[in-house]
């Protein structure tokens, strides 16, 4: 003999408290992705020209040398940031800093804007430097060693963000004083 398959009854009370949970659990989720994420978290655009980069050294704090994924060895300035000159205050900091998060770096990626020009007029490549996941030009001016400069060809992709690390850094500056 056949046993009966008992189907499973559940109240309409129930069903609608369940349905109600549910519902909550959804909007609390979307209130705290839009309130609770940082205001600005960036990362690589996914339709921009990218190579995988291996350091190689530093020449300033913000240009260095790297190998990318096509076997060239290239000089990197990094984009829309400007740091200390040789014999300018801050250079030898902004250039350690630099080589040291370069150092040790477990993944680097070139990336380049597309309102960019590919190379500037010393043959540097011009990128994104992103270090383990973070941008190096918004490091670069969050610890102090760079400010936002060399916007020669209209909206770069990360120049909002920059610049908003740049007012938060001037705003930190100006409470603590």
């Amino acid at each position: 003999m056949a046993k009966k398959k008992k189907k499973l009854h559940i109240k309409r009370k129930t069903k609608r408290m369940i349905a109600i949970v549910i519902a909550a659990i959804i909007i609390a989720g979307v209130l705290y992705g839009v309130f609770m994420k940082p205001e600005y978290e960036v990362s690589p655009a996914p339709f921009t020209k990218k190579y995988n980069a291996v350091y190689q050294y530093i020449h300033d704090g913000d240009t260095a040398v790297f190998y990318i994924d096509t076997g060239e060895k290239v000089i990197c300035r990094f984009l829309a940031v400007d740091t200390p000159e040789i014999g300018e205050e801050g250079y030898d900091e902004a250039k350690h800093f630099c080589d040291v998060t370069l150092e040790k770096a477990s993944k680097i990626v070139l990336e380049m804007d597309p309102v960019s020009e590919e190379y500037d007029k010393y043959e540097r490549l011009l990128a994104w430097v992103w270090v383990d996941g973070e941008l190096l030009q918004a490091k670069l001016i969050r610890e102090g060693h760079a400010k936002v400069a060399y916007i020669f060809s209209g909206e770069y992709l990360y120049l909002d963000y920059l610049r908003s690390v740049e007012k938060s850094v001037t705003q930190s500056e100006e409470s603590a004083s």
